[in-house]
């Protein structure tokens, strides 16, 4: 069995389905496995992942066209027309999708080729940042209308996958959380290696998507009042924001950016930090509901976290026992609790956080997919 998984990304760091097709090649659960992604003039058309995993990204006719909304609809049906093509050619005999916006495709695929079809969310799709007016309406009439066909529905929290079973009455999604496999991380110095930082400066890491609504500008605008140099900020990833937090690094000595790296090297650098931050704002359902991958990268690493009061995130660290929730904004409340995390021991905190790490590995979360996966195969 050949098993395609369709994505409307260039496919960079996508470090959640690469852990799940590994998971799914290490159990010989198909013969072969194909990423169907979009061209990007830095990456090749054809990239292998393993000896039978390989990405491969469509060049668009239409990508000469503009940015803005109708000729956006070319490109996508071009897209999901090259896309059914290469399913008709591989025979494939599973489709997975991980945005809302393939679903219909995705159910015209299934119908087409009788193949099975699993919808793997990333976030809960209809209630997402910025999305609002129509596209929000039209998003919520295509869930509810394609959602009950697919075989299988995988979520990464468990009020997301409440959320999803009560909306649409469906069999309660699987739950897999984005947690990086199990290893004993030892503590590194790489910030401190490529940035100014002194050895008596603690490390308070941001990382993931610089974006509106992670709390970019929260912790930027507490680190730009800070009075004293003992703690820095850095902010490693990517994004609509990182011009900013570059600015700000270059007019402020405790705040520093660091580009994103590879996920095979992310918790290496997770570990050249002290504490974890994690300011979520609720700006919609999905992030109040999210549990984000970077709180495990933080567990695994050993750090203790700060996080804002988004009720998933929240409620697993203060169960957990390996930070602090903030219920205040406000650059003074910031400051406090990174003052407070940063001069205590923080000895019982790392230990809570490497146990909250093991219990939610991915190790763990391969058995739950594995065994969603049998389930439907057999059906």
């Amino acid at each position: 069995m050949k098993n395609i998984h369709i994505t409307l990304t260039d496919f960079r760091n996508e470090s959640r389905v690469l852990k799940e097709i590994a998971s799914l090649e290490s159990f010989s659960i198909f013969e072969s496995y194909i990423v169907i992604a979009l061209s990007s003039g830095d990456l090749p058309f054809e990239e292998r992942i393993s000896s039978r995993s390989v990405v491969r990204r469509i060049n668009l006719i239409s990508r000469i066209l503009p940015k803005n909304g109708p000729f956006q609809v070319i490109k996508f049906f071009e897209f999901m027309l090259k896309c059914i093509f290469m399913v008709k050619k591989e025979q494939a005999q599973v489709i997975n999708i991980h945005t809302i916006a393939l679903l219909p495709f995705a159910w015209l695929i299934k119908k087409i080729f009788k193949v099975k079809l699993v919808y793997d969310t990333h976030e809960l799709e209809t209630e997402k940042n910025g999305l609002c007016g129509l596209r929000k309406r039209i998003s919520k009439w295509t869930e509810a209308k394609f959602i009950g066909s697919c075989d299988l529905v995988i979520v990464v929290s468990e009020l997301i996958a409440d959320w999803y079973a009560d909306t649409y009455k469906i069999e309660r999604p699987l739950v897999v959380k984005n947690a990086p496999r199990l290893r004993h991380q030892d503590k590194k110095d790489l910030f401190r290696e490529a940035l100014p930082i002194l050895p008596e400066q603690k490390i308070l890491l941001y990382q993931g998507g610089l974006t509106k609504g992670r709390g970019i500008h929260l912790i930027l605008d507490a680190f730009k009042v800070r009075e004293e140099n003992d703690v820095v900020a850095v902010f490693m990833g990517y994004g609509d924001l990182a011009c900013e937090v570059q600015q700000t690094a270059k007019n402020h000595s405790n705040v520093f950016y660091f580009p994103a790296v590879a996920p095979s090297i992310v918790l290496d650098y997770t570990a050249s930090a002290d504490i974890g931050i994690s300011l979520i704002e609720n700006t919609c359902l999905s992030y109040y509901y999210c549990l984000p991958n970077k709180l495990f990268e933080y567990a695994m690493a050993g750090l203790p976290v700060i996080v804002s009061d988004m009720k998933e995130m929240a409620d697993t660290v203060q169960r957990a026992g390996f930070g602090m929730v903030l219920s205040e904004y406000s650059n003074k409340a910031i400051n406090a609790a990174v003052d407070s995390l940063a001069f205590c021991d923080l000895g019982s905190f790392s230990c809570h956080a490497y146990q909250f790490a093991q219990a939610n590995a991915w190790e763990r979360q391969e058995k739950v997919m594995l065994e969603g996966y049998h389930r439907m195969l057999t059906r």
